[in-house]
């Protein structure tokens, strides 16, 4: 069985298990990593966050001043990625496509309309990535949302963050 929850990104000196955004939505991180810059990636477990992601996002943008980025993770098979930033608004995609179609299947929603496909999704991602200062990858984003072949969704979300430039 694989990992199911989230991840949370952002630039902030405050740690995340201080952030009001995160807090008020989860008990605590179980994994904390820092990257330099002053970025932090989270490792939340069980579904508590990925409902959350438009509201807390923007939340933690506002409190931290700078872009922020999740990414819930479905049982390492696929990974709902979503981003927000002042400039730039929300968006949402996903990595390993087919596998989180197939998650998707019951609803009865546009999975297209929903997820940006790959090209837009490197697109809104490298604009994330500038906004927040740093120098992404584009090819090598663009790559990343049209792989689909992954023993764990999540080397393709730190993937994502590598190519980000975090």
């Amino acid at each position: 069985m694989g990992f199911w929850g989230s991840y949370v990104v952002c630039r902030s000196e405050t740690s995340l298990d201080d952030l009001q955004a995160v807090i008020e939505r989860h008990d605590g991180v179980d994994e904390h990593e820092h990257r330099p810059g002053g970025w932090q990636i989270g490792r939340y477990p069980g579904p508590e966050l990925a409902d959350e992601g438009p509201a807390m996002l923007a939340e933690l943008a506002e409190e931290t001043g700078a872009p922020t980025l999740t990414g819930f993770v479905l049982d390492s098979d696929t990974v709902f990625v979503e981003g927000y930033s002042s400039t730039g608004g929300h968006w949402r995609a996903c990595l390993a496509r087919e596998a989180a179609e197939a998650y998707c299947e019951d609803d009865d929603e546009d999975f297209d309309a929903r997820f940006l496909l790959s090209e837009p999704a490197a697109q809104a991602a490298a604009g994330w990535a500038r906004e927040a200062g740093l120098t992404p990858d584009p090819p090598g984003l663009l790559a990343t949302f049209a792989e689909e072949d992954s023993d764990f969704a999540e080397g393709l979300f730190f993937r994502l963050l590598d190519q980000l430039g975090i």
